[in-house]
This record gives structure tokens, sequence and C-alpha cells, in this order.
């Protein structure tokens, strides 16, 4: 048992290291390199300036929500070798950061802050997905960002409508809850 763990390290090691150089030649400093560096800062400051400052919590909530949801399935995807990302921020992180913690939870947001009722809610969430989908997924592999290894870009159609729902399910449960609790107090 002791041998097979320590094979494991050693490849695991190895992964990392090549990884690494990989990083160093053919990622770093190139021009996919900059964009995703930029994208994964400058949309914060645009959507500060267009958050509702009176849900604000609400809104980062769903948010952070969204952020957990988006990297728990870029992992798994990873994990079962569905795609990859060619050219990533850092060496160590195998997401594409820029898109799970800034493309998609702003997007997110802003759907969330600008559609309270849910037909509506659920009309916008399609729309992004079909964009995300069909647009974004497409123009990601086209710039040497991602790269499908057996996942099809109809697949994640749904996936993006069932996050936006999903979790503004969870969100107006909590809110529920909360507002009984201050019912009763």
């Amino acid at each position: 048992m002791r041998e097979l763990l320590i094979q494991n390290w050693e490849a695991h090691s190895l992964f990392h290291q090549l990884s690494y150089n990989y990083w160093i030649q053919y990622s770093l400093f190139t021009w996919q390199w900059w964009l995703l560096a930029a994208i994964l800062v400058v949309p914060w400051y645009f959507w500060w300036r267009i958050a509702d400052k009176r849900r604000l919590l609400e809104i980062c909530c769903y948010g952070l929500m969204t952020f957990i949801a988006v990297i728990a399935a870029d992992a798994i995807g990873l994990a079962y070798g569905y795609w990859i990302y060619p050219i990533r921020l850092a060496p160590k992180f195998p997401h594409i950061l820029s898109v799970d913690t800034t493309v998609l939870p702003i997007v997110y947001m802003l759907i969330y802050q600008s559609y309270p009722k849910w037909l509506p809610f659920i009309k916008a969430s399609t729309a992004m997905a079909a964009c995300f989908a069909f647009i974004g997924e497409p123009i990601a592999v086209w710039a040497g960002v991602y790269e499908l290894i057996t996942w099809k870009y109809h697949y994640s159609f749904p996936l993006y409508i069932l996050f936006a729902a999903g979790l503004k399910f969870i969100i107006e449960s909590i809110k529920s809850v909360q507002s009984k609790d201050d019912l009763r107090l």
C-alpha cells in the first residue's frame, strides 16, 4: 500500500513539474494569458458600479454560490477529462479562473439582480445559457484557452440554466425562512 502511495505522489509531482514547464513555455505572457488576466479583474469594476447596493449582501451570496457551483463543476469536468485549459493564468490552478471567478458569477449576479420574478429570470437565464454554450465556449476554443475532449457545447446549455434556477431557489428559500423568523421576533 505504501509503495503505491509513493508512486502516486511521484506521478503527481511529475505532473506538476510538466504542467509548470508547459505553462512557462506556452502560456505565460501570451495574448491569451493577458486577455484572461484582464477578464479576471476589469469586469469587477463595472459590476461594482451597477450592482444594487441595497441588495448587495443577497446578490453577493448568489454570486458566491455561483462561484462555488462553477468551480465544483469545472473540477468534475477536468477530473473526468471532459475538457482541458491549454492556457491558464497560474500553473497550479487547472481552472479557467477568469471565467469561473469573474465572468460567470458577474453575469449570473446581474441576471439575478435584474429579474426578481421567476419567468423573466428563466428567460434571461436561458438566453445567457445559449450565449455561453453556443457563442462563448466556441470563442474560448477558437482562442485556444479551452479545449473540449469528450464534452459537447450542448451539454453545457441546460447546466447553465440549472445552476441559475437552482441557486435562485436556494437564495429565495433562505430569504423565506429569514422573513418568517423576522415575523416571529
